[in-house]
């Protein structure tokens, strides 16, 4: 059984050093494994079925990896609390997201937009400030459950090992999961896994937004679930639009609309209400109302697990 201090201790350490810095990280190493794997793939298969074989290779290769130096007879609590912290994205998310905000508004939209466009995966080279904002308000809110609450979930309930077969397909869908020609077949694995593990972190994410809306200043938070509902399923992703809508509802300020992704013009649900741009003053609020969500949301999620656990 890992040690119930582990994802309390990570969860710590990652909120003030964020991402450790002293060697690869190890996103980095799956990212370079799933591009072996690609290879592979298109060379014998190139379809759904290679996309699977590759999921499951990959899975397997992460387990053996984490369960193997966990297990190391006195030191494997520190591989243990390594693999815990570095699965978390509290402080990276909080800090790189203040930087983006900071660049925008420093006048210069060449330095903003190339802030934000080392955070997202759309094409932001010709995006106004208001726009800049508006995207950095979409990925800070949607990471929140991804680089966070999810990571989390899985930790708290399963370990490191949970955690980085989380975070393995997350990295694949993020690699892979387009909706384009290139990927739709040998992506589409990873995506489908992908939002099923982040199925319950998604609303849980939506859920400590709204139980902290009161702390961020934003009033009680009260009656806006059914629409944050509502608008979530406009979204293609079963997940994405949780966190994304809450927020927008909360803030009173929208997300959506026109977005370019690989040259092409994609037309995104708007979710939210009101006309007002998203601008600086909000989006640091945001981003303290993250740190706050995320004490609380992560909190509550380590004290019911253990709860159980004495209970079973």
């Amino acid at each position: 059984m890992e040690l119930f201090w582990i994802p309390l201790a990570a969860f710590v350490i990652d909120a003030i050093f964020a991402d450790p810095s002293f060697f690869p990280h190890p996103v980095q190493l799956i990212g370079k494994l799933l591009d072996k794997l690609e290879k592979t793939a298109r060379k014998n298969f190139s379809n759904r079925f290679g996309g699977v074989l590759s999921l499951l290779i990959l899975l397997l290769m992460v387990f053996v990896v984490v369960t193997t130096c966990i297990g190391i007879p006195y030191v494997g609590w520190i591989f243990a609390l390594y693999f815990a912290w570095s699965g978390l994205a509290l402080g990276s998310l909080l800090s790189e997201g203040t930087k983006a905000v900071q660049a925008v508004a420093s006048g210069s939209l060449d330095e903003g937009r190339k802030a934000v466009s080392m955070l997202v995966s759309r094409d932001v080279s010709e995006s106004t400030e208001e726009e800049l904002y508006k995207t950095l308000a979409e990925t800070i809110s949607e990471n929140f459950n991804d680089g966070i609450i999810a990571p989390f979930f899985w930790l708290v309930l399963s370990g490191p090992v949970g955690l980085w077969l989380y975070k393995a397909t997350s990295t694949m869908d993020s690699m892979w999961g387009y909706k384009n020609e290139k990927w739709i077949d040998l992506g589409w694995a990873g995506a489908k896994f992908d939002d099923l593990l982040a199925y319950l972190p998604a609303r849980f994410s939506a859920m400590f937004l709204q139980c902290t809306a009161n702390l961020a200043g934003l009033g009680s938070g009260r009656g806006v679930w059914d629409s944050v509902a509502r608008d979530a399923t406009k979204m293609e992703s079963p997940n994405a639009g949780w966190p994304m809508a809450m927020a927008a509802h909360l803030y009173g300020r929208p997300m959506g609309g026109s977005a370019v992704y690989f040259g092409k013009v994609k037309e995104k649900p708007v979710l939210g209400v009101g006309d007002e741009a998203w601008d600086k003053a909000t989006l640091i609020q945001l981003i303290k109302h993250i740190r706050l969500a995320a004490i609380f949301g992560c909190g509550l999620l380590w004290l019911a697990v253990s709860l159980l656990r004495l209970v079973f």
